[in-house]
């Protein structure tokens, strides 16, 4: 599966083997609903729909809600989004009707790419949306650190270039992270944990896409406050 769908729950932050800390986003693996399939010309090689999202079906769109109903569901989702996916001889399409998790996808070590839309920030200024410096504090400019500066370039061509950066809506932007790594799986949970921050507010969907590597890593599952070893470790000790 090339592309999955997840929920941001928060952060946190684990320990590797080695004692350094990694900050940590948590994502819940709820499920995605296989709406459609399409065999496409390169051998072995799939296009799924997928559903996401917890969304009343009398609040979707008819076309959408027509679809739902054609594949066998009698829940609603939030989206409908295609994802390609290469059929192997261990894993095999999924069946319309049927719903997949990251849970089956994604292991420990896979390097990822994780898009999310960013939080909305409302109507800024230009030093907040996109980093400018700002003016002199000094020379009868006290009043004028924020403000962006010249937007025009003269007489010719007497007018402001369209796309000039200038103070409006900031956020809710389609953000794209790369290079983010599976550091932990909880099946129990229902949990993925992914290094790093990723874009979006908690509770908003993502969609997670394999880079195609693997690295190396490895929790201490005790110092990073896994409950299952945890339990592991209390049920050693009562055994002693």
């Amino acid at each position: 599966m090339q592309d999955i769908f997840v929920t941001k729950i928060g952060m946190t932050q684990a320990w590797n083997t080695a004692g350094k800390r990694i900050a940590v986003t948590r994502c819940r693996a709820d499920k995605n609903l296989v709406i459609g399939s399409k065999e496409l010309k390169t051998p072995n090689s799939f296009e799924i729909t997928l559903g996401y999202g917890k969304k009343k079906l009398q609040n979707m769109k008819k076309p959408l809600r027509a679809q739902l109903a054609k594949s066998g569901f009698s829940l609603g989702a939030e989206f409908l989004r295609g994802s390609s996916f290469e059929e192997t001889e261990e894993i095999k399409v999924p069946k319309v009707g049927t719903s997949v998790s990251a849970l089956d996808y994604l292991a420990v070590g896979d390097l990822v790419k994780v898009q999310g839309v960013s939080k909305g920030r409302g109507f800024t200024g230009a030093v907040k949306r996109y980093g400018f410096k700002g003016g002199p504090k000094t020379h009868g400019q006290s009043d004028r650190t924020r403000a962006v500066g010249s937007i025009g370039a003269g007489t010719t061509p007497g007018r402001v270039y369209k796309g000039k950066r200038m103070p409006g809506h900031s956020g809710v932007d389609t953000v794209t992270v790369s290079g983010l790594v599976i550091v932990h799986v909880d099946q129990k949970e229902n949990e993925i944990w992914l290094s790093g921050p990723v874009p979006g507010a908690i509770n908003s969907s993502l969609r997670i896409r394999k880079d195609g590597g693997q690295k190396q890593i490895k929790l201490n599952l005790v110092a990073s406050g896994i409950a299952a070893a945890e339990r592991e470790l209390e049920s050693t000790e009562a055994e002693k």
